[in-house]
């Protein structure tokens, strides 16, 4: 009696092994933005600023233009944030014009941050070069692919209907000796 229930555990963690090896796995994403057409909504301060100075844990910003919030355009604003995109930071690059959202102090990938267009020149204005604007990724989350899970669990639940009929056979021709 014991042999079979060793080998019925056996069967039935061999079925749920065959689940895990024919499901595919989920890709982990580092970064996932819950709602990235709610950042307006959701930031205190939105300005449009060029970046001065760049640091590992924040940024600062001269304010041209304030778009939400209690800011004076000409301000200097610091905001924390990280360097790594993989953790929803952002790579801020010094000289480039950025319009940027901010929540209690930091701000981030999911917080809403696009590259701004230089400002247009008046023509009495001498023109100075602009700095490159920085690509800004697409905040959206890569759509999952979703592979035939299922197939794992139809394997499962048919060796263990098989080991079931296997086992009661046993017994009953086994009963009738």
């Amino acid at each position: 009696m014991k042999l079979r229930a060793a080998t019925l555990l056996a069967l039935i963690a061999l079925s749920l092994g065959l689940v895990v090896v024919a499901s595919p796995a989920e890709p982990a994403w580092a970064c996932s933005c819950a709602r990235p057409d709610r950042a307006d909504e959701r930031a205190d301060l939105i300005v449009v600023g060029t970046v001065t100075e760049v640091t590992d844990t924040g940024v600062r910003l001269a304010v041209e233009s304030v778009e939400k919030g209690n800011l004076r355009a000409g301000a200097t604003l610091r905001l924390r944030v990280g360097r790594q995109e993989e953790s929803c930071g952002y790579d801020f690059r010094t000289g480039t014009r950025y319009r940027v959202n901010s929540r209690d102090g930091a701000t981030g990938l999911c917080a809403g941050i696009t590259a701004a267009p230089a400002p247009a020149q008046s023509p009495t204005a001498p023109s100075v070069p602009a700095a490159a604007p920085t690509p800004v990724p697409d905040a959206s989350a890569p759509a999952r692919p979703t592979g035939p899970w299922w197939i794992g669990a139809v394997l499962a639940v048919l060796a263990a209907g098989l080991v079931a009929v296997v086992l009661r056979r046993r017994r009953t021709g086994s009963s009738s000796h």
